[in-house]
């Protein structure tokens, strides 16, 4: 039975290491979830969806927020990006394999530099 160091090219790794932190992260995420509040009740106002204070409406509908809405400055902060994006984007095949070879030999080079 192979257990304890195992060594590889780029270093080694220890499985008694290994089994250690991930007891020490379920101890800790144990801990962590018993600390929670041992008030809570299911089925009450604990359960519900804070909306601002205000009632969640029935409809679904009335609450909506676009993504065009939610992610706004994301797409317009990225806006000369995109179009470089949508510029390169011609739907042909060759055009994409041109670019994965230009990309490898890019980093290829950079690997080799």
């Amino acid at each position: 039975m192979m257990l304890g160091t195992v060594q590889s090219g780029f270093g080694y790794w220890n499985v008694y290491a290994w089994i250690v932190f991930f007891a020490l992260a379920a101890v800790l995420v144990f801990y962590f979830r018993s600390a929670g509040r041992s008030d809570y009740k299911v089925g009450t106002y604990q359960d519900e969806i804070f909306y601002g204070g205000n009632p969640v409406p029935k409809d679904g509908d009335e609450i909506a927020v676009p993504a065009s809405s939610a992610y706004w400055g994301f797409t317009e902060a990225l806006s000369p990006f995109y179009k470089l994006l949508l510029s390169l984007h011609t739907g042909i095949a060759s055009d994409y394999v041109g670019y994965l070879v230009v990309t490898t030999a890019l980093i290829s080079a950079l690997i080799v530099l």
